[in-house]
């Protein structure tokens, strides 16, 4: 038996009804979807979700890093590396740049031909520039803090890893929610 039913030419033909879904079975397809718009008002919408997806993260970033600088610093015996504000420079300045791509409005990157003034896209793209720029280079230097502090001073595991992970954890969560942001475009 043929998937597919055959073209009539008949107007009159009511074998098959119209159907708002993509299932084969229009009926089951048609109670699926008038039970989810009975709820479907009460979930976020895709900008929300993503939103507080990027916020989540931002916030679970710092956390981890607050909890390993918190463990370094606290432990009754002293890690052998100290905890000193180079380890804090990437998550700030990563924290910056999604400040800063944040602030700009996503309408002026296109705005030189509305008339909206002279070359204020060319001003949002040099500061969406710097912000993306900021944050690849915090990235990467949350990666050269780990690497360089800790990896390569031999300390791969156990409790005078664990910090050092925080750091590269921390800037890879705040990465990620930057990208994230951006997709709520």
């Amino acid at each position: 038996m043929p998937r597919y039913q055959p073209l009539s030419l008949d107007a009159s033909d009511e074998r098959r009804q119209k159907s708002r879904t993509a299932f084969y079975c229009s009926s089951c397809g048609d109670f699926i979807i008038q039970a989810f718009d009975g709820f479907a008002h009460k979930f976020p919408s895709r900008t929300e979700f993503i939103g507080y997806l990027a916020g989540t993260m931002f916030a679970v970033a710092w956390w981890i890093f607050i909890d390993g600088a918190t463990y370094a610093v606290t432990r009754e015996k002293p890690l052998p590396i100290k905890v000193a504000f180079v380890d804090w420079i990437p998550g700030i300045l990563s924290t910056f740049a999604l400040i800063i791509v944040n602030l700009i409005d996503r309408e002026m990157l296109n705005a030189d031909g509305d008339g909206s003034g002279h070359s204020v896209a060319t001003k949002a793209r040099g500061c969406a520039f710097v912000g993306v720029s900021m944050a690849l280079g915090a990235l990467g230097g949350g990666y050269a803090v780990t690497i360089l502090k800790y990896i390569r001073a031999g300390y791969t595991m156990g409790d005078p890893a664990y910090f050092g992970f925080c750091i590269a954890g921390q800037n890879t969560l705040i990465f990620m929610s930057y990208v994230w942001d951006l997709g709520r475009l």
